[in-house]
């Protein structure tokens, strides 16, 4: 008997139908997929190559190229990528770049900032090494900006 029918044995069964979910689970994939697949997307060139700008940063804003050796580098300053810069420190490496197409860190929480956006998961489980930084949440649900000064505090860290 596998651990996973051990556990369910000891809580008296399930209270679903494993079936039945995986069935409403491919019902709602299949809402989501098309017959154009890739061909929906619209390339960003011509007309549309602003839209690869970031509007963010000053229009005149560059970073020059690095041709210097690393001992790591990590593409994305998101909390992927901040989460494995941070346990790779931990692990004893310090030469670490991140690489990241954005003006600053944060990931999804740099490029929308749209008012009002918030995380609809509550703020003490989605955002990554409170503890570290001693850091607790304003809100129970974070604001957008205070998630992407968070990214900022861990990328400094």
């Amino acid at each position: 008997m596998t651990e996973t029918a051990n556990i369910v044995e000891l809580m008296g069964g399930l209270d679903f139908d494993p079936a039945a979910l995986k069935a409403k689970y491919l019902a709602e994939r299949d809402k989501r997929l098309r017959d154009d697949a890739n061909e929906q997307y619209v390339e960003v060139t011509a007309a549309f190559s602003h839209y690869v700008d970031d509007p963010y940063v000053d229009p005149g804003h560059t970073r020059e190229p690095l041709f210097d050796t690393v001992e790591m580098a990590i593409i994305g300053g998101g909390f992927g990528g901040l989460l494995m810069a941070a346990r790779m420190k931990e692990a004893g490496f310090n030469d670490i770049r991140m690489i990241e197409k954005a003006g600053d860190f944060g990931g999804t929480w740099y490029w929308n900032r749209y008012p009002g956006a918030m995380c609809d998961v509550e703020s003490y489980c989605y955002l990554p090494l409170l503890e570290e930084l001693n850091y607790i949440p304003e809100h129970k649900y974070s604001f957008a900006p205070e998630i992407l000064e968070h990214s900022k505090r861990i990328a400094r860290h």
